[in-house]
C-alpha cells in the first residue's frame, strides 16, 4: 500500500500535466498603433520643437511571457523551436523549473530590436519544445500558438514640453512615453 502511495505521488509530482504553452495564452492578438505628438523642448541655449508620427505594434495579452510545460523534477533547462507559418524559425533555451512546471524567465514574444528577434510571428506558430538535464532530454511535446492581426487603433493627439532637447531630436522616447500614457491607444 505505502509502495503505490509513493509511485502516485511521484507520478503525480514528477510529471503532472499543466495547460502547456506560454503562461497567458495560446492565442495572442497583433495590433498596429500609432497617434501624432508635438514636443517643445526648452534649454538653456533656446527652445526646439518636433512633430512625431509615432507608429508600433502591440502583442496581446503579452509581450514577454514564460513557458509553462510538464512537472518533471529532472528538467533543468528548456529549449523552444518556434516553427512560423513562413517557414522560418526561432529558437531558444533557458532555465527551468521543473518542480513548478516553468521556464525561470520569460520568452522575447514580439519585440524585435537591432539586438533581439521575437519568438512569434503572425500566423501559426509550431512551439516545438524539449525538457533538459543537461544535453538529456528528459521531456518533449508541440503546441500550436496562434498570432491574429487586431484592428488598427489611434491614439488622441497629444503635446509634450520638455526640458531634454534629445526629445526634440529622437522620437523612440517620446513615442514610448505616448504609448505608456494612453495604454497602446486603448
Amino acid at each position: 500500500m505505502i509502495g503505490i502511495l509513493a509511485l502516485l505521488l511521484g507520478l503525480n509530482f514528477g510529471h503532472a500535466q499543466n495547460r502547456i504553452g506560454f503562461s497567458s495564452s495560446s492565442e495572442f492578438t497583433a495590433s498596429q498603433i500609432e497617434g501624432e505628438v508635438t514636443v517643445t523642448c526648452t534649454t538653456y541655449n533656446g527652445v526646439g520643437h518636433a512633430a512625431y508620427l509615432c507608429r508600433s505594434f502591440v502583442l496581446e495579452p503579452a509581450v514577454y511571457d514564460y513557458f509553462v510545460g510538464p512537472r518533471d523534477a529532472r528538467a533543468k533547462r528548456i529549449s523552444l523551436n518556434v516553427q512560423h507559418q513562413d517557414g522560418s524559425n526561432r529558437e531558444k533555451t533557458v532555465d527551468y523549473d521543473g518542480l513548478a512546471g516553468k521556464s525561470r524567465e520569460s520568452y522575447n514574444l514580439w519585440i524585435s530590436t537591432l539586438f533581439q528577434r521575437p519568438m512569434l510571428e503572425m500566423g501559426m506558430n509550431t512551439v516545438n519544445y524539449s525538457l533538459l538535464d543537461g544535453k538529456t532530454e528528459v521531456a518533449r511535446g508541440t503546441v500550436g500558438v496562434k498570432v491574429n492581426a487586431g484592428a488598427r487603433r489611434t491614439c488622441p493627439a497629444a503635446a509634450y514640453n520638455s526640458v531634454d532637447l534629445n526629445d526634440c531630436n529622437s522620437q523612440y522616447s517620446i513615442c514610448q512615453r505616448y504609448f505608456e500614457e494612453f495604454r497602446n491607444c486603448r
